[in-house]
């Protein structure tokens, strides 16, 4: 069974009007772990997840613009891997652009690493649908620049979205790739706007996705979420937890 987690930004809001309800609901899900965001922003996380028995097993911070704050998070939080969560888009349409990516973590891994802690890198669509590097597709650009101990965390819905075959891709990285994104949808465009679903009730073809991916972690996520965020999750988790 792979480990299942919430990336936290899927309840923003609610975590924003009710924090100590919205905890307490994930803490009733079966969850093994929870994916903060902006670690280093918020320093009410660490006693917040404490004090409901939740546990931070990776996260989202901006590495690049402030790498001392994030990792001063990331020790408070007892965080295992962060994740560079985005990178400017325009700054995919050319060699120069990734490049600056890579060297901004790679420049970070040893100092991390002495911490205990990894680091990487979350995909949206645009990294596949940027212009090829000398017939290199960016985002395998992006990759064989980065130091072999840079992890992945791919999320599957936006790759999907972008062009690629997931499973292929999985195959391709193997164990670089630790954390998976797992969510579903309409299979629009990252700056659609468009509503994610339930697991299991959208465009995204995903058991040959989990079936490649047992000895991963599953970190649900939703964009955006329509209906009922948190029912949302709960139904999800439990379609996971069926596998």
């Amino acid at each position: 069974m792979a480990t299942l987690s919430l990336q936290l930004y899927t309840l923003r809001d609610q975590l924003t009007t009710d924090r100590d309800a919205t905890l307490a609901a994930l803490a009733t899900m079966g969850l093994d772990e929870v994916e903060p965001f902006g670690i280093e922003i918020f320093d009410w996380l660490p006693a917040a997840l404490a004090a409901h028995g939740l546990s931070a097993g990776s996260a989202h911070a901006n590495l690049v613009a402030d790498p001392d704050a994030v990792l001063g998070a990331a020790q408070a939080l007892g965080v295992k891997t962060v994740f560079q969560p985005y990178w400017d888009p325009q700054k995919w349409q050319d060699e120069a652009g990734i490049r600056e990516l890579a060297t901004a973590l790679n420049g970070l891994v040893d100092t991390f690493a002495a911490a205990g802690i990894a680091i990487g890198y979350h995909n949206h669509d645009f990294e596949f649908t940027a212009p090829d590097v000398d017939g290199t597709p960016a985002y395998d650009f992006l990759v064989s620049l980065l130091d072999p101990r840079v992890a992945l965390e791919v999320d599957t819905y936006w790759a999907a979205a972008g062009g690629r075959d997931v499973v292929a891709l999985l195959a391709t990285y193997g164990d670089r790739i630790t954390h998976l994104h797992v969510k579903d949808g309409p299979l629009q465009p990252s700056r659609s706007g468009a509503a994610n679903v339930v697991l299991g009730t959208g465009r995204m073809d995903l058991p040959p996705v989990l079936d490649a991916s047992a000895g991963r972690t599953w970190v649900v996520e939703f964009d955006f979420a329509a209906i009922d965020p948190v029912d949302e999750v709960r139904q999800s988790v439990a379609y996971l937890k069926a596998r």
